[in-house]
């Protein structure tokens, strides 16, 4: 019973001692194996940079003792994407408020703090990259370190708990030195290839730079490739794209206002959408019409931009205004007909090849010009017409001098310059039927008559005529003999009367 009683004496003494106690006896495991707990991932997640702001929306630079500010501060976590670390519905808020992170305020040398906003800073597949406002925070006058611990909602990871060195305190009391953190550094800034996401110069200085304001500006437009001629309708695509690389725009407006010349056919000028995402774009697809005009022109369409943004937990309102051009043409209405050709052509002689035009457009044009290919000789190969204006019509006329007989052929080419400034050629083929050379006149003068062959029937024509005339004669005296002896007419006055009566 002693040796009982001493076995339970020292039995209790290891028990508080927090010793195990190990009975001498042989065994290769323990008598109750106790599992290992599941490895957790671990958080990595730190302070990039913070700024202070106070209630008017200034910098602080040098901190007094219960002066009210705001705290900004700019946190990653490079071991965790923003897939993972945040719910499904959060992951494509960038530069909007999140609530997947728990963050509480932990005790430190500042009150207040507990109101708080998350804003995301990083796209889907990047590193987890946020941008947490501390509102209504105030120093204590003593000590600088300011603590807060932050856990995943979406991940089985424990609360992270970063300290911040606010080095703009105006009383800093010495801090210790550390092997891994000296005590005037404000923060331990892990390497980390995100990208910029706003917040700082360079995403580890202790001050943050504001992100610059986003600008929507036109990207590109398209008008299709054919030319836009006045009364004609077209597609009009237009690419507009946030600049910024951090901050998103919402309950954007685009308004276009078109210019002389042309108008929005088939929609309103007023285009509403409800977000732009950080380098993102949007295209607004559109019909045009070309209006009439009197000359050609490049008409301007104003492309109005109306947004907002939200920066540090504020919403700003912006406006910018860009300027697009689209050509407008001036359709070309240069009838020229059909050439007139001569009936006959003969080898050496002059044949007039003739086209009549009218320019039916509202404009002039210019440099006209006339030319004839091929191997018929021409009196003029190339000839300058000059300008026709609007309304005008006319003719062109071509001398052609064939130098052989048979069927020749040409092309006459008229060539002129439109209000477009664009040559414009239209080719006429013309084909002649070319007789033998005309016979020549001798060198005395005249040429000589051929005299007709004779014939019978010439002189039975002139008999007969004469026959005719004697005829008529005597009928004509008799009845003046009838009359003068009737006393009722006046004596005609024949000199063949004042003969031989006869």
């Amino acid at each position: 019973m002693k040796r009982n009683h001493k076995l339970a004496a020292l039995f209790l003494a290891a028990c508080m001692a927090g010793n195990p106690v190990v009975f001498a006896q042989e065994t290769t495991e323990p008598a109750n194996p106790v599992e290992k707990p599941e490895a957790k991932a671990q958080s990595a997640f730190s302070v990039n940079s913070y700024s202070l702001v106070n209630e008017q929306g200034e910098p602080v630079e040098t901190l007094k003792k219960g002066e009210k500010f705001t705290l900004v501060v700019t946190a990653s976590d490079p071991a965790v994407s923003t897939q993972k670390a945040l719910e499904q519905e959060e992951i494509d808020k960038i530069n909007q408020s999140i609530h997947s992170l728990n963050i509480e305020r932990l005790t430190d040398d500042f009150s207040g703090g507990q109101t708080m906003q998350a804003i995301l800073l990083s796209k889907e597949q990047e590193p987890l990259k946020v941008k947490i406002v501390f509102k209504d925070v105030v120093w204590k006058g003593k000590g600088d370190e300011f603590r807060f611990q932050i856990g995943y909602s979406a991940l089985q990871i424990g609360y992270t708990t970063p300290s911040i060195a606010i080095k703009e305190c105006d009383e800093q009391p010495a801090q210790p030195d550390t092997p891994d953190q000296p005590a005037d550094t404000p923060v331990d800034t892990p390497t980390w290839d995100g990208g910029y996401a706003g917040g700082g110069d360079d995403g580890y200085s202790s001050k943050v730079v504001k992100s610059a304001a986003p600008n929507l500006i036109v990207k590109k437009y398209s008008y299709g490739k054919d030319p836009i001629y006045s009364g004609k309708e077209f597609g009009l695509s237009l690419e507009f794209y946030n600049t910024s690389k951090t901050l998103a725009t919402e309950n954007i407006v685009v308004a276009l206002e078109t210019g002389e010349g042309l108008s929005i056919a088939n929609s309103s000028n007023t285009f509403y959408f409800e977000s732009l995402g950080a380098g993102q774009s949007k295209t607004i697809d559109l019909t045009m019409k070309a209006l009439a005009i009197e000359k050609s022109t490049s008409a301007v369409v104003d492309v109005n931009f109306r947004y907002d943004y939200v920066e540090d937990g504020e919403r700003v309102n912006q406006t910018m205004a860009e300027k697009i051009s689209i050509p407008v043409y001036l359709k070309d209405r240069f009838v020229i007909n059909e050439p007139v050709l001569p009936e006959m052509a003969s080898v050496g002689s002059e044949c007039v090849v003739s086209f009549n035009y009218v320019n039916k457009g509202k404009s002039s044009l210019s440099n006209v010009e006339v030319k004839v290919e091929g191997d018929v000789p021409a009196l003029q190969k190339v000839q300058n017409v000059g300008n026709i204006e609007s309304g005008n019509s006319g003719s062109i006329d071509v001398i052609l001098i064939p130098d052989k007989p048979g069927q020749q052929k040409a092309t006459i080419v008229i060539s002129y310059e439109n209000a477009n400034e664009d040559l414009v050629e239209e080719k006429f083929p013309v084909e002649l039927n070319v007789g033998e050379m005309a016979p020549v006149m001798p060198d005395g003068g005249m040429e000589m008559p051929v005299e007709e062959p004779s014939s019978p029937w010439g002189w039975v024509v002139g008999v007969v005529a004469l026959a005719g005339a004697v005829v008529a004669v005597v009928f004509l005296r008799k009845r003046h003999k009838k009359k003068k002896q009737a006393g009722n007419v006046e004596e005609l006055d024949f000199d063949d009367d004042k003969d031989d009566g006869q």
